[in-house]
């Protein structure tokens, strides 16, 4: 220890010395660590622990999985869930929960809310405690606890001022009367973007369903039980249900995943992981960076080391001061890197719009915290050691007699000068690797929102309606109000088209359904052809600009009474109706098997979710033939769409004041927020590309600058000699463009294997393109000759009288 602290202190006071080469080295470590902190930080919110409650790992979700439709997580019926909740021998408990979007009603402002049904003790199993009141537990076999409510907290202190009394009184929800007899505590929003949860009842009739899957699944396991386990139990039992019930659990299997992985979003890994990679090379080049300063500052310090030798110091000790000294710079670096991590993730969690930072579980816990402080300071150790092994073993080995004969210049300094190159290489290399996969994900998202989406998403307002089952029961009232609706909007001023739908594309819901084409009956459930299912009033196509290119458009004829009809998309007819005319053709849903709907159209293909690469198989109803409760509202104008935003408001009050309309947004907003993540995932390789470029143009500017610095003498001879200044920069420059090739031809191909994991693994949306090679490798030399200019100008001002000089 004391030897170490003698270290510790020399350290210190020979870095207190250089302070500009301190400085750089720091800087130059921080930019590297805190881009591995900040992406540490988020894959420990959002992937390793997004839900940090008590023995999380005995939680799982268990879901019912489609094979033949490639659906791994699917939801359960809920005669399958009571079959799942017999498993005593595995499940300490089984619960479930349920969407459940309500109106707030009987205030002079009427809201939609975010809801959950769940089961009794539910909240008990996620070891959820009341700030205030109880929990629903109460609710079980109980009638008059049925309609209990427990509120979010933080739709409590909106909404209630948090005000403590509110627990006992009723608000309304749908028209109904709802006891509040608790509150969520602070930071518990799950499922994602919940505001309330009620008790979830379920009629017997419902109970014995097997047929309609919309129940999520969880259960604690015992103690010694596993997830593997469970999931051998379950699909056995799913076997024996698909032979005991053919017609309805045929197909199906089981999925049972911990929860802390089931609550992650599908999309975040692979984003991650290519984040992950990134930064880890980019902190590789910061270490490439720092190895050629050290090395550069190694030959500086031959004299002072062979000094140190000749008075008895051993090799493994001189290694072990210089490694204490790259110790103390690593972990400077990372205190450096600390205030730039937590700037970098305070970005990342306030930039995101609420309406979506609600549904990204872990996302409010991102920021500094004591796990982010230790992997940064671990980080440090590790790249003092891979920045700072080979040139303390480069500098310690030194021949005396030369090095002392030479007045202070090491005999190694040749074999130093080619480490440098090989570093300088290696640098180039990642650069360009970076830089591409930088600009292949720009370009991806770009892409994504400018491309042809199937229809015109400029001059477009939404909005969204969703009527409550107590007001409206019958169908026939939901029509009504939908044509009302519809002919107010098309009265506004300013309003050229108006539509109603049941999703819009880009929504952050969708809706798709299975059917049955005449004539191919399917062998089971699970081999039935399934489609994007809309419902749409008949001036959809005119509103959204979708062409129909074969047939007809749904007019004012196609009602309640007359003949069921469909237009299908492009995509659809070709699939279901290869090589035959689509028009004419009939299919019909397995619930009603008695009802045939006839294609009578087929529409262009729109593009509903980038997440699935492109447009998919849809089917369009008339939603005067299937009123539904939920809908959009899509208002065309040639004015600022938002401009119609309290029009559109005042045209529902006066249709219903207790009906709230929600997420009123233009389409381009819509189109933005559905590809927020893949813009944020651009913006941030963009970073990492910015920076990778940085550090390579500064590792090329310090290896020429101290190279040149080594052959003043070689060019104050050839300029002496009569060389020209052209020679002069052939001779600098060449060296520069040499490295810079070899590393932009390693770099490319780097840079395809990346590209081409990027591509597998990003939903398709990066697509591999010679353009941006191409632009990349003349960005990164043109930066790199520059780089090698500025120090070459000094060797055109050399006076050869100058370099010749015995020092």
């Amino acid at each position: 220890m004391t030897s170490f602290k003698q270290d510790f202190v020399f350290a210190l006071r020979s870095l207190r010395k250089r302070p500009g080469f301190s400085a750089v080295v720091i800087l130059t470590l921080a930019l590297g660590i805190g881009a591995n902190a900040a992406v540490f930080n988020l894959i420990d919110a959002l992937l390793l622990r997004p839900f940090p409650i008590p023995n999380v790992d005995r939680i799982v979700q268990v879901f019912e999985t489609i094979e033949s439709q490639g659906w791994d997580r699917a939801n359960a019926s809920p005669a399958n869930f009571l079959e799942w909740k017999e498993e005593s021998e595995l499940f300490q408990e089984v619960h479930a929960h349920q969407w459940w979007d309500v109106n707030l009603t009987g205030t002079d402002k009427p809201e939609r809310l975010h809801g959950t049904l769940v089961t009794p003790g539910w909240m008990g199993m996620l070891s959820v405690q009341t700030t205030h009141g109880r929990d629903l537990s109460l609710a079980a076999g109980d009638p008059a606890q049925e309609r209990t409510v427990v509120l979010g907290h933080d739709f409590w202190m909106r909404r209630f001022g948090a005000d403590p009394s509110i627990v006992g009184q009723s608000i309304e929800l749908n028209g109904q009367s709802y006891e509040v007899v608790g509150v969520g505590p602070a930071g518990f929003h799950y499922p994602l973007g919940t505001e309330l949860w009620a008790p979830l009842v379920m009629s017997p009739e419902t109970a014995q369903r097997r047929d309609s899957h919309f129940l999520n699944v969880l259960a604690r396991l015992r103690e010694g039980r596993s997830a593997d386990e469970a999931q051998a139990a379950l699909a056995a039992r799913a076997e024996r249900l698909a032979q005991q019930f053919p017609d309805t659990n045929a197909g199906w299997g089981i999925n049972v995943m911990v929860l802390s992985k089931a609550v992650v979003d599908i999309g975040t890994p692979a984003f991650l992981v290519v984040w992950q990679i990134t930064v880890v090379f980019v902190l590789l080049i910061a270490c490439v960076n720092v190895a050629n300063l050290l090395l550069t500052r190694g030959g500086e310090r031959a004299k002072e080391l062979s000094l140190r030798v000749a008075l008895g110091a051993g090799r493994w000790r001189l290694i072990r001061q210089l490694l204490t000294e790259n110790l103390i710079l690593s972990l400077v670096g990372a205190l450096a890197a600390l205030p730039m991590a937590w700037a970098a993730s305070e970005m990342l969690r306030t930039s995101l719009p609420a309406e979506i930072r609600v549904f990204m579980m872990g996302w409010d816990r991102i920021g500094v915290d004591y796990r982010m402080v230790l992997f940064a300071g671990g980080l440090a150790v590790v790249a003092a050691l891979i920045f700072g092994l080979a040139p303390a073993l480069s500098a310690t080995r030194l021949d005396l007699n030369q090095v002392i004969g030479e007045g202070g210049r090491s005999g190694s300094a040749g074999k130093r000068q080619i480490g440098r190159r090989v570093l300088v290489v290696a640098e180039v290399a990642v650069a360009l690797m970076l830089l591409i996969a930088s600009g292949l994900s720009i370009q991806g998202s770009m892409r994504l929102i400018e491309q042809d989406q199937g229809y015109n998403p400029d001059g477009l307002l939404t909005a969204q309606l969703v009527l409550p089952a107590e007001k409206y029961p019958e169908s026939q009232d939901r029509r009504d109000f939908w044509n009302r609706l519809e002919s107010e909007l098309e009265a506004l001023p300013q309003v050229e088209e108006a539509a109603i739908a049941n999703v819009l594309p880009a929504a952050p819901d969708g809706s798709s359904r299975d059917y049955e084409l005449e004539g191919r009956p399917a062998a089971s459930i699970a081999e039935r052809p399934s489609a994007d299912f809309r419902v749409i009033t008949p001036d959809f196509f005119d509103t959204l600009q979708v062409p129909i290119v074969n047939g007809r458009a749904f007019t004012e004829q196609d009602r309640e009474d007359s003949r069921r009809v469909a237009i299908v998309s492009r995509q659809m007819a070709r699939r279901d109706w290869p090589q035959q005319d689509p028009l004419g053709q009939r299919f019909r849903f397995p619930e009603n098997p008695d009802q045939w709907y006839t294609v009578v159209g087929v529409s262009g293909d729109v593009t509903h979710n980038w997440f699935f690469g492109g447009p998919q198989p849809t089917m369009y109803l008339p939603l005067a033939q299937q009123p539904y409760r939920g809908a959009y509202l899509a208002l065309r104008t040639a004015a600022d769409p938002l401009s119609l935003a309290s029009t559109l408001r005042q045209a529902v009050r006066r249709l219903d004041p207790d009906q709230p309309v929600f997420s009123v947004k233009t389409q381009r907003e819509i189109l933005s927020d559905r590809t927020i993540g893949l813009r944020y995932a651009a913006t941030i390789m963009g970073v990492f590309g910015a920076i990778a470029l940085i550090l390579s143009v500064v590792g090329i500017y310090g290896v020429m600058a101290y190279s040149i610095n080594q052959r003043i003498r070689e060019i104050g001879i050839r300029v002496a000699l009569g060389a020209l200044g052209r020679d002069v920069l052939r001779l600098t420059l060449g060296g520069a463009l040499r490295l810079t090739a070899i590393g932009c031809a390693i770099g490319l191909v780097l840079a395809f294997v990346l590209g081409r994991f990027m591509e597998s693994t990003l939903f398709g949306t990066i697509q591999l393109n010679v353009f941006t090679f191409v632009l990349f490798t003349v960005l990164l030399v043109g930066a790199a000759l520059l780089a090698a200019y500025i120090p070459s100008r000094r060797a055109l001002r050399v006076d050869p009288s100058e370099a010749l000089r015995v020092e």
